[in-house]
């Protein structure tokens, strides 16, 4: 979608108002924190920026006749319905777990990595071989260890996929890795040994 910047008093004061139908471009108001929609004929999607260009906040398809406004915002992107934003919110776990699409670093897939990491080191990594354990009786605490590290690394780099850096890749495998290790001692020490 083309952007055009609203350089002049009047085409900031206006706006996108006054069409009968939304034009094919985004308008940028910098320096903006509060618009309003009177004499709009459409609903507006605004996009609300601060000074780096992040975006801050969304409103989405903001009747005429309203005003709104956002503290944190430096400027503001309006548009007509956008139809990226106009499509309804797909179940972000469910496509989390799916293999085929990949998973790019936002707040909620770093949450998501963080405590199926979590989870995993603290107990659904141990618990499964746990019970492996019990049932075969072969497996001293080097190979239990072994085997939590493996498990948990393939949970972490085959379910969850986080996109990483190749150094960044290589930081997570020792910093998960140590951590399911001590995780993974811990258990075997206080839960296995004294129960098998």
């Amino acid at each position: 979608m083309e952007i055009v910047v609203a350089r002049s008093p009047l085409a900031r004061l206006l706006g996108l108002a006054l069409r009968r139908r939304p034009p094919g471009h985004a308008l940028l108001l910098p320096r903006c924190r509060s618009v309003h929609t009177f004499g709009m004929r459409f609903p507006l999607d605004l996009i609300w920026l601060d000074r780096a260009g992040r975006v801050v906040r969304v409103d989405e398809a903001v009747p005429p006749w309203r005003v709104r406004s956002c503290r944190g915002a430096d400027a503001v992107l309006e548009a007509g319905r956008m139809p990226a934003m106009a499509e309804p919110q797909r179940n972000r776990f469910a496509m989390a777990l799916d293999p085929r699409v990949p998973i790019y670093r936002d707040s909620y897939n770093e949450y998501f990595v963080l405590v199926l990491s979590a989870g995993g080191a603290a107990a659904g990594t141990q618990v499964p071989l746990y019970i492996v354990m019990a049932i075969t009786g072969i497996w001293n605490v080097g190979v239990f260890v072994a085997a939590c590290v493996v498990f948990e690394l393939a949970v972490i780099f085959g379910l969850a996929r986080p996109q990483m850096q190749p150094r960044e890749r290589v930081g997570w495998v020792v910093l998960w890795g140590a951590t399911t290790a001590i995780m993974a001692l811990a258990f075997y020490y206080l839960v296995a040994e004294p129960t098998l």
